[in-house]
């Protein structure tokens, strides 16, 4: 009994041993990778649009904070649906210098085949933040309201049209197919304009060449402060604060639409687990530190912070609610 004992102290010790070593080797493991090169956040929408600007501010606080090394490029590469961009991300297997600034847009455009790389090939990072999706009008739309839109489109699904940055089947075509089912109107009959950016479409909402845009507000509230645009509808669960608490919610006008677009970063394929880990740590800093906090007050975000473990698993489950609707919807090849 008492060699027994002994023994197994002797094997407690080990395992203690072993344990601290594992420990301090994961560390090492952990810190052996750090850029040693410039870095390029690739951003799959044009300069102007709401991704460019979570991309920039990303940027910029990275390296203000001085939380990387190297300078960082934004690359913005719109088009192709999403494909200009990951087209160019694709060349650079297991390189840790480059990630893309990305949105629920582009999960959305591999689910329905309009994006033909294979989106669970690339490295999930972190995902930052959340946004609703606003109904936008010109100053002088006879369109009061979502209620009134409903209305126009249930004698005619075809008469309004209704603009969308990015690409068919993102999360503002799903908010305009959802509300449109929620009053029994077929949403494969809306008129949708496609439009490469948030910009653009916003553009040609306020000279009246679009009746309605559907948007992320946070980029665009400055317009909706001079009374350039209206915003007469949110996707969010709840008004927003300061000059969007002006906007009502769908929930509000009888729609119970509840949708947000994410925003977040993926990594290049193949990324070691040295190099996962690096980035872990700094959006991880980033994302917890004063300067990024008012950076998501000022644009209007909502702060949703994931590091790369968590925000693997999210993407796999916003792509299986995702698929069911799009599928539901008929948007899925």
């Amino acid at each position: 009994m008492t060699s027994f004992r002994f023994l197994m102290a002797v094997a407690a010790g080990a395992l203690a041993i072993l344990a601290t070593y594992g420990l301090r080797h994961n560390e090492a493991f952990a810190a052996e990778w750090k850029p040693t090169d410039q870095l390029e956040m690739i951003i799959s929408a044009k300069a102007g649009s709401g991704l460019d600007n979570t991309a920039r501010t990303i940027q910029a606080l990275l390296q203000e904070a001085k939380l990387v090394p190297s300078p960082i490029i934004a690359l913005n590469k719109p088009g192709g649906t999403y494909a200009v961009a990951f087209g160019y991300f694709d060349r650079f297997p297991g390189d840790g210098h480059r990630l893309l600034v990305q949105t629920s847009s582009s999960l959305a455009a591999f689910i329905t085949g309009e994006l033909k790389f294979n989106y669970f090939d690339f490295t999930p990072i972190a995902n930052l933040i959340n946004e609703p999706v606003a109904l936008v009008l010109p100053p002088d739309s006879p369109i009061k309201d979502a209620k009134d839109l409903v209305a126009r489109l249930k004698k005619d699904p075809g008469a309004v049209t209704i603009a969308i940055p990015g690409a068919r089947g993102n999360a503002f075509h799903v908010t305009a197919a959802l509300l449109a089912r929620t009053a029994s109107i077929d949403p494969n009959k809306l008129m949708i304009v496609v439009y490469t950016s948030s910009g653009d479409g916003m553009m040609q909402v306020m000279g009246g060449h679009v009746d309605t845009f559907l948007v992320t507000p946070a980029n665009f509230k400055s317009l909706l402060e001079a009374k350039k645009i209206r915003m007469v509808g949110m996707s969010s669960s709840k008004r927003l604060e300061g000059i969007l608490a002006t906007v009502p919610t769908f929930k509000e006008q009888g729609f119970d639409i509840q949708l947000n677009l994410w925003r977040g970063v993926l990594g290049a394929k193949g990324l070691s687990p040295a190099q996962v880990a690096y980035w872990d740590e700094i959006f991880r800093r980033m994302a917890h530190s004063k300067e990024w906090r008012q950076a998501v007050d000022r644009n209007g975000w909502v702060s949703d912070y994931k590091n790369s473990k968590e925000t693997k698993e999210y993407l796999k489950a916003e792509h299986d609610v995702l698929k069911s609707v799009l599928t539901e919807l008929g948007m899925v090849k």
